[in-house]
């Protein structure tokens, strides 16, 4: 779902418990889901959200612990970039590891999205947690990234007893805002399922970080939920 104007962002600590809230403005206007994948949002509700189940969150926007440092340009050329013109619907590749059950969030982990660097590669969900504290359920992601461009498979499994949601397809351009900590997804592609979509936008909460080894993982923060991807 189009979404315009510009996202702001205040991240903050409440109590000793850990928990993240992230306050959001975009013009007084607040997508909503429209497809199988933001299911997810049913969670705990809130933030905003375009066409997959994205968007901010309001009780899960940390992470980034300050022990993480970003290895950045020598990295480069170390991975062959992929392809983003894979066999599946959007020019999407097959799921890489197996649906990452839900599990608390970690208080640990840090307040702040940290790291800039969206290396090329192929990422794969290995870590979901819940802002609810609820450990059922499960997300699948597998993301492609060359140059600005990725393909985005997912399957989201909300727990509720009625099994995992149709499979969704992404594929478009990305603009990474490392002031704001977001990352702007515009969709030239949607599919869920055997439906064809209109493409829109999200905008999630992001980081992405190349360590020393050149190993890269890519977090981001969507309705109540926060994902980490590795890439492989």
């Amino acid at each position: 779902m189009k979404r315009t104007g510009a996202v702001v962002l205040a991240v903050m600590m409440a109590g000793s418990t850990g928990a993240l809230l992230l306050a959001c403005g975009d013009e007084e206007t607040t997508a909503t889901p429209s497809d199988g994948d933001a299911a997810a949002g049913k969670d705990g509700g809130g933030g905003t959200t375009g066409d997959d189940g994205g968007g901010t969150t309001d009780e899960d926007s940390g992470g980034g612990g300050e022990e993480e440092t970003d290895a950045g340009d020598r990295c480069i050329g170390k991975y062959e970039a992929p392809n983003v013109n894979g066999p599946g619907p959007c020019g999407t590749i097959d799921f890489g590891e197996p649906a990452a059950n839900f599990g608390a969030v970690n208080a640990d982990a840090g307040t702040e999205y940290v790291g800039k660097n969206l290396a090329d590669g192929i990422y794969d969900a290995v870590n979901a947690e819940r802002a609810s504290g609820s450990t059922s359920g499960s997300w699948r992601e597998t993301f492609v990234v060359k140059g600005n461009r990725f393909t985005r498979i997912r399957q989201v499994d909300t727990g509720s007893g009625n099994g995992p949601a149709p499979v969704s397809y992404r594929s478009g351009t990305f603009q990474y805002d490392g002031a704001e900590q977001l990352i702007k997804l515009t969709y030239d592609c949607a599919q869920t399922g055997d439906a064809g979509l209109t493409p829109g936008e999200d905008n999630l909460p992001s980081d992405a970080i190349v360590a020393d080894d050149c190993s890269a993982r890519y977090r981001y923060g969507a309705a109540s939920v926060r994902i980490t991807l590795r890439r492989r």
